[in-house]
């Protein structure tokens, strides 16, 4: 189909139903067992057509972080910008294997020939995080003295693909190294979401009433993020 916008690849399964999933940018339609070779065109084509019209509104109303787009596509540099305005420039260069070398501006990042596609996407998350990890754990610090003041164990920053941040008992604090591309307003909720837990670990009245205390206008904040969508890996 013309009008799909990612790739797409057939798997045959054994399940009884069909279903389409997305998978590091591309469709995967996964077929039934035992269909009949009409049968599999008609599930591709309904397939492929909800998931793509499922796409395109996602991309409608969303903001993908999808920052190192360019590079996984076959640019040998970039430059990307953080929600903050600070800039890394990447440069890849053929090598015997996956590596990095830190320049005044980024890095220049070592391709082997055996290197596939999401150890890169991942190696380049990773540098993004160690680089900026010392800064938003120094932020983490400040908005918990400046609001709630509760016990941080550790803050984790590392890029994932499911969730924006978490809290764990022991008061560690997970933040997803894609907020790096959205507003500093943002960031700072998804800080003081997480520093909430501290305080409650449900999403009560009374946990909401503790975010509130710390940000007043939480929710407008609440509701920008809600506008942006994470990258698989």
């Amino acid at each position: 189909m013309s009008s799909n916008p990612l790739p797409h690849r057939i798997e045959r399964t054994k399940n009884k139903h069909s279903r389409a999933v997305v998978r590091d940018d591309t469709i995967v339609i996964r077929l039934a067992k035992n269909l009949t070779l009409a049968e599999e065109q008609d599930h591709i084509e309904s397939l492929l057509r909800r998931i793509t019209q499922q796409i395109l509104e996602e991309q409608r109303l969303t903001i993908q972080i999808h920052p190192f787009r360019e590079l996984l596509s076959g640019a040998s540099q970039q430059t990307v910008t953080l929600g903050n305005g600070r800039k890394y420039t990447f440069k890849l260069v053929v090598g015997d294997k996956l590596g990095a070398r830190r320049t005044k501006h980024g890095w220049t990042v070592t391709v082997g020939p055996q290197t596939r596609r999401q150890a890169l996407h991942r190696k380049l998350w990773n540098l993004l995080a160690d680089a900026e990890r010392p800064r938003i754990e120094k932020l983490v610090e400040q908005i918990n003295e400046d609001t709630l003041n509760v016990r941080v164990s550790r803050v984790k920053f590392r890029f994932t693909v499911s969730q924006w941040g978490s809290c764990s008992p022991k008061g560690v604090i997970a933040l997803n190294a894609a907020l790096l591309f959205v507003k500093p307003t943002i960031l700072k909720y998804v800080i003081v979401h997480e520093l909430a837990h501290r305080c409650r670990a449900d999403h009560s009245p009374y946990y909401w009433g503790v975010v509130e205390a710390a940000m007043p206008r939480y929710q407008k904040a609440r509701e920008a993020l809600k506008e942006y969508r994470l990258p698989s890996l």
